[in-house]
């Protein structure tokens, strides 16, 4: 890619660099499919990581990996529906390690960015049938926090043992 001189603005002796709208936008638009990934523990090389993918993830269309060195990786996908697929599938472990996926976004600050609010699977052992439509899980969810969405045996009523639901927690403060 070629760069060229943009002269920046001067303004009381002091350079000021002003970005363009709309070339910030057209870049925002390439990772709205990404997700950001940290594996708990140790973190995995890309070659572990791919690995995973390629036999865990093989629902969808292979993503592009990214490795950032405060320990996360960006996980580009080629659609949105990829991205949604994984994100909202159970919980997975690498080597036994939790792995905590968050949407990406372009306020993610990955020196400063502290996992406070991650994406938690809560099981709802001996919830009465009746209470399992969608309404009733997102006010069963709302008590603990942000409800986003259930898994497919609990929208399906495939599993009438225990519903599961995809809730966004705050994991600083305790646990409702």
């Amino acid at each position: 890619m070629n760069l060229s001189f943009v002269a920046p603005i001067v303004q009381n002796g002091e350079t000021i660099v002003e970005l363009a709208k709309n070339e910030v936008e057209k870049e925002t638009e390439k990772w709205r499919n990404a997700l950001i990934l940290y594996v708990v523990g140790n973190t995995p090389t890309i070659g572990a990581l791919e690995r995973f993918i390629v036999s865990q993830w093989n629902f969808v269309a292979k993503p592009m990996i990214f490795y950032h060195n405060e320990g996360y990786f960006v996980i580009k996908f080629n659609n949105m529906e990829d991205r949604d697929a994984i994100l909202y599938s159970r919980p997975h472990t690498i080597g036994n390690k939790p792995i905590i996926t968050k949407i990406w976004t372009p306020e993610f600050n990955f020196k400063d960015e502290i996992l406070k609010t991650i994406l938690l699977w809560v099981t709802l052992p001996n919830l009465p049938s009746n209470c399992w439509s969608a309404d009733s899980l997102s006010r069963i969810g709302s008590g603990l926090e942000v409800p986003l969405y259930d898994d497919e045996c609990t929208t399906k009523t495939e599993r009438i043992s225990y519903a599961i639901i995809l809730i966004e927690m705050d994991v600083t403060v305790p646990l409702p």
